[in-house]
């Protein structure tokens, strides 16, 4: 089967569900996902603001105040200038970006350190620093997120699509076991494309 995964690196949420779908695919592996950009920083920036994350310069200010650890531009750039050379290579991005972010907590809101990430994943970095001056690399980003928004009213990350109705936000507070990973996959599947009028489970007391 194939499916949508909207993050951001930056997401605690995103990085759990992302470990969590990686053990999905590597006991399913049928699985296919789609992964798919989606920016915290620009859905939480006022509606009627004409500011756009993929319209800043790499050392741009944050767009609200106290968002300086949120800056998201320079990952996203440097995820597809990895992706543009190879696929494999992007997974183990994506994979390095958030053990980075979330676990030895490296500062990956910058060039430089986006960069640091990218090397870990045996590319060509004289290319890779040629495409994240490639601001074309940032249509990517803005197709991604304003799809989101558009096709299934997209407001945060991880937001995982089965089809082109079904959406569910999945908000995780550990990462999940392997030996739980694909039960708590099917659950999700199953009651959100086939109870369409199923619309929010929430735990008052997480």
């Amino acid at each position: 089967m194939k499916m949508t995964v909207f993050f951001d690196v930056l997401c605690p949420f995103a990085w759990r569900a992302s470990r969590w779908l990686d053990l999905v695919v590597a006991q399913r592996p049928e699985v296919q996902i789609d992964w798919r950009y989606f920016s915290l920083e620009q859905i939480n920036t006022p509606a009627d603001s004409d500011w756009r994350v993929w319209n800043q310069a790499h050392d741009y200010a944050a767009a609200k105040e106290g968002w300086e650890t949120y800056r998201g531009l320079n990952l996203f750039w440097g995820a597809e200038a990895v992706r543009r050379q190879s696929v494999a290579a992007f997974q183990l991005f994506r994979a390095n970006a958030y053990e980075a972010r979330h676990v030895t907590k490296s500062d990956v809101t910058t060039r430089e350190g986006v960069a640091a990430v990218a090397a870990t994943c045996g590319i060509d970095m004289q290319r890779y620093h040629a495409d994240v001056q490639d601001r074309s690399l940032l249509d990517v980003l803005k197709r991604d997120h304003e799809y989101a928004v558009a096709q299934y009213k997209a407001f945060g990350v991880p937001t995982l699509c089965f089809d082109d109705r079904n959406a569910v936000y999945v908000k995780l507070s550990e990462i999940v076991s392997a030996a739980d990973a694909l039960t708590l996959f099917d659950d999700v599947r199953r009651d959100f494309t086939t109870r369409p009028w199923l619309v929010e489970l929430k735990r008052p007391n997480p």
